[in-house]
């Protein structure tokens, strides 16, 4: 199995042509979060995404900046569906939006060449920069099908070997669905859109052990991103 890793940012064109004003990538290639004409956070790292089959998407971002403020994003931007916080200088913002087209195009791509993420994707001086691994045709396809939107540079490519710094390698498999079946139920959306409870009837166990797993997930999360 082969890895690329490659840095990817938005054309100026693209940028201008959706009107971004506030959640802006600056031409250093850093994600700014605006509110009010307030610098507000920067986007550091995204940790984990998901595209539902509704079409939005569930992520996790490392963040730094005023994590009180941040949370009136969802009044000032209105792709954003919900979004809870941890605290700290360096926090992780758990959020439910809606994905630009050309989000969802690289998403949908990924997927039809069968190509995995290694998680957390970096945000860099140059864009975000993200390693994909998979078979060494699915990757080349890849590559020839992102969008021209996207400015593409090749970093560096080889012998795919798992990082054992991810935050996600370091939960069990259980725990990776329990998290996964919380973000997509809204577990993490402010108001919570479903209990331990009701996650726990969803998933056949018993609300003790939904409890001790979310807990014990969050931990090696933070403290891997944090500590």
């Amino acid at each position: 199995m082969r890895y690329i890793t490659i840095v990817v940012a938005p054309t100026e064109e693209y940028l201008r042509s959706r009107g971004h004003q506030q959640m802006l990538e600056r031409a250093d290639g850093l994600r700014e979060i605006w509110i009010d004409d307030t610098l507000v956070a920067t986007q550091e790292a995204v940790q984990y995404a998901n595209l539902l089959d509704d079409g939005t998407v569930v992520g996790i971002a490392r963040f730094r900046g005023d994590a009180d403020r941040f949370t009136a994003i969802e009044d000032e931007y209105p792709e954003i569906i919900s979004c809870t916080v941890t605290g700290g200088e360096t926090w992780l913002a758990y959020t439910h939006y809606e994905p630009d087209e050309l989000e969802t195009a690289l998403y949908e791509l990924i997927d039809t060449e069968a190509i995995s993420i290694d998680w957390p994707t970096k945000d860099t001086a140059d864009g975000m920069e993200l390693t994909l691994f998979g078979e060494d045709a699915a990757l080349r396809q890849l590559i020839a099908g992102i969008p021209d939107e996207l400015d593409v540079t090749l970093e560096r490519t080889g012998e795919y070997q798992p990082a054992m710094d991810d935050p996600a390698e370091q939960l069990t498999d259980r725990q990776q669905e329990i998290v996964q079946a919380a973000i997509a139920a809204g577990y993490y959306d402010i108001p919570r859109g479903t209990t331990q409870r009701d996650l726990a009837t969803d998933l056949g166990l018993s609300q003790r052990t939904i409890g001790e797993h979310l807990r014990r997930a969050e931990a090696k999360i933070i403290q891997s991103v944090v500590v």
